[in-house]
Formats: C-alpha cells, sequence, structure tokens
C-alpha cells in the first residue's frame, strides 16, 4: 500500500512532526511504500530522509510570502497527481493545500485521513475516510460536528524519551527543583505568558522559548531576578530545566492537545492549564485544567503544597509513559494501517 503523509504547513524539516515521519518509518518495516511530503521556501524539489529513513519529499512553495496557511504548492500537486497513493493523510486541516492536493487525488481509490492537531472541526472534514486524533473529546467534537461516527484512533505524542528519564532522573530530589514554575512555548499573544506576571515577585520562573512578545514579558520580569527567559533551547537542555521546576504553567489560550504538557509529565513535572484551551481532558490529577479565574489561585496553592507536588510528578510520569510511552509507535501504525485499508481501530 502506498502512503503520503502531507504535512501541511510548510517548513524546511520536520520540528513537531517528527511523528509523523516515524510513523512512515513503522510503516515502511511493515512492507509499505510510505513517505512525508512538504512545502518549504526554496526554488526546486529535493529530497532527504526523516527520522527513521523514510523518504520526506520537499517541495517549492508557490507564494513563500503568504501567511503560512495560505501558500500551495503546484510542484506537490502534480508530483501526487502521478503518484496516485492509496492513503493522503493530511497534518493540518486550516490550509488551503488541503483542497489542492484533494483535487489530484483519485478520489474513488484514494483513502483521505487526517491526523488532527489544533483544528479539530473545518468544512475539509467532508473529505475524510478516517482520522487520526490525539484525543477522545476531539474525536468525539469531530463525529457531532459530522452527525455521524466516523472511524477513528488516538496517536501518541512523540517524546524524546532518553532525553526526559535523564532530566528526570537527574532532578528527582527536591533540592534539585530551582525552579517553581517553568512555561514552554514560543512568545506570541495566544500563548500568553504575560497572564504569570503577577507571579513574578515571589516565584522562581523559567520561560522557555522565543519569539515576538518575548520582550514585552521581558520588560514585565525587568525588576524580578528569579524569572528566566532562557530562549529556545536544545531539546534535552529544555527538558531538563522542565523536570527542576515544581510545577508548568501553561497559560496559552488556544491550542489542540500540547506535546509541551505531554513532555513535562514525562519528566515528572505536572501541569496547570486553562480548561477552554485544551482540547482534551486528562484524566489524571497531575494535570489542572481549570477557569482562567481560577488559574493563578491554583497554581499558588500547590506551589505551597510541596508533597502533594513530588505525589503528583511520579503520577505525572506513569500517564506519560501510559498514554505516549516509547513503545506506542509500532501499534499506532498498525491502527493506522488498519484504518487506511477500510477497517476499524
Amino acid at each position: 500500500m502506498k502512503l503520503r503523509f502531507i504535512l501541511c504547513h510548510p517548513a524546511p524539516e520536520l520540528y513537531g512532526e517528527r511523528r509523523e515521519g516515524l510513523l512512515a518509518a513503522e510503516l515502511r518495516a511493515l512492507g509499505h511504500d510510505a513517505a512525508v511530503l512538504r512545502a518549504e521556501a526554496a526554488a526546486a524539489p529535493r529530497v532527504t530522509q526523516a527520522e527513521g529513513g523514510a523518504p520526506f519529499f520537499h517541495f517549492p512553495s508557490d507564494a513563500p510570502g503568504l501567511q503560512a496557511h495560505r501558500q500551495g504548492s503546484a510542484a506537490m500537486v502534480e508530483w501526487l497527481r502521478a503518484d496516485a497513493p492509496d492513503v493522503a493523510l493530511f497534518k493540518g486541516m486550516d490550509y488551503d493545500i488541503v483542497a489542492h492536493c484533494l483535487e489530484a487525488l483519485d478520489r474513488a481509490r484514494c483513502r483521505i485521513g487526517f491526523v488532527i492537531g489544533g483544528t479539530s472541526i473545518h468544512p475539509n472534514l467532508a473529505a475524510a475516510d478516517f482520522v487520526l486524533a490525539e484525543s477522545e473529546w476531539q474525536a468525539e467534537a469531530i463525529a457531532r460536528h459530522l452527525g455521524h461516527d466516523l472511524p477513528a484512533a488516538l496517536l501518541p505524542k512523540h517524546i524524546d524519551w532518553p532525553a526526559a528519564d535523564a532530566a528526570h532522573a537527574e532532578a528527582r530530589a527536591a533540592e534539585a527543583r530551582l525552579y517553581d514554575l517553568c512555561n514552554v512555548g514560543g512568545f506570541e499573544p495566544r500563548k500568553n505568558q504575560a497572564a504569570l506576571a503577577p507571579l513574578f515577585p515571589d516565584c522562581r520562573i523559567a520561560l522557555i522559548g522565543d519569539g515576538g512578545t518575548r520582550a514585552a514579558v521581558a520588560a514585565l520580569a525587568e525588576s524580578h531576578p528569579t524569572v528566566h527567559l532562557t530562549g529556545q533551547l536544545p531539546q534535552p537542555e529544555a527538558l531538563r530545566v522542565v523536570a527542576q521546576s515544581w510545577l508548568m504553567a501553561h497559560a496559552s489560550t488556544w491550542e489542540g492537545v500540547p506535546r509541551a504538557i505531554v513532555e513535562s509529565l514525562a519528566c515528572g513535572t505536572p501541569v496547570v492549564a486553562h480548561d477552554f484551551a485544551i482540547q482534551s481532558r486528562f484524566d489524571t490529577p497531575a494535570v489542572r485544567l481549570v477557569p482562567a479565574e481560577e488559574f493563578l489561585p491554583t497554581i499558588r496553592a500547590l506551589l505551597v503544597d510541596r508533597p502533594t507536588l513530588l505525589a503528583l510528578g511520579e503520577e505525572a510520569r506513569r500517564y506519560a509513559l501510559e498514554r505516549h510511552g516509547p513503545g506506542l509507535l509500532a501499534p499506532a501504525a498498525a491502527t493506522l494501517l488498519a484504518l487506511a485499508q477500510g477497517g476499524e481501530a
């Protein structure tokens, strides 16, 4: 079977989509022809290898100056038309390139799947034969939107488990916790790091990431020497800082199922986040999803209860290993294949 993962957000590398590359590698190990496709700002197509060895086809974007969701790639569309895959899996839904690619596929024989990220409801769902979601909440929301069940399976997040394990092992002792709070994410209005400013005077805080709103947050933190804006860190170092924190405060106002939350759990660091922002209902006390008015009070209450935080840290690791552990991608590939072949998860 010929399966193509189409990463709709233009970029030169996999970045957060390493999981899709590894799934393609698992499918190839099962004897199938699986590859990853993506547009980028470039003059000509090129081919590299994704992590795990699957082919990674890069195509020139037609208009790299446009907002990412509005970009297309005629080269990718024509390649797909000639390639005639049996299955096309789109990572991303609210992108113009989805409609462009769908037009090039033989819909009588090519099954269409969506790997759900931040956007779970969109008119493009009408083309779906199945979906790969990241939470039961997303799968149920899709069924409600369509008015009928759609074959669906849950995908684990891809975590750098060797780095998470090492970070957790180094930071298990209470004296290794250098920070009360951490936050991981790009600095943009949606990530809302400024909401943590009331905690700046009396908390040791690590804010990991970079972006357009960093300067404004840095100004809020300027008179508070225990607030550290680390900038972008290599993944092992970012996970080390997370593991050295008693709690992650995820202040974002809109997400899918954030990998930063699962990475925090993998490091043994519990999480507080806004309940209206997350497309999941984590069934573990290690993640507290609360209304906006309870966000800061919940953080303050937990920070003064170190024994509870230590227990929640152990629960966080248990949950992350059970739901997103290092051995779960191979079974996920087999489940994906069953859905692609028209079966059930």
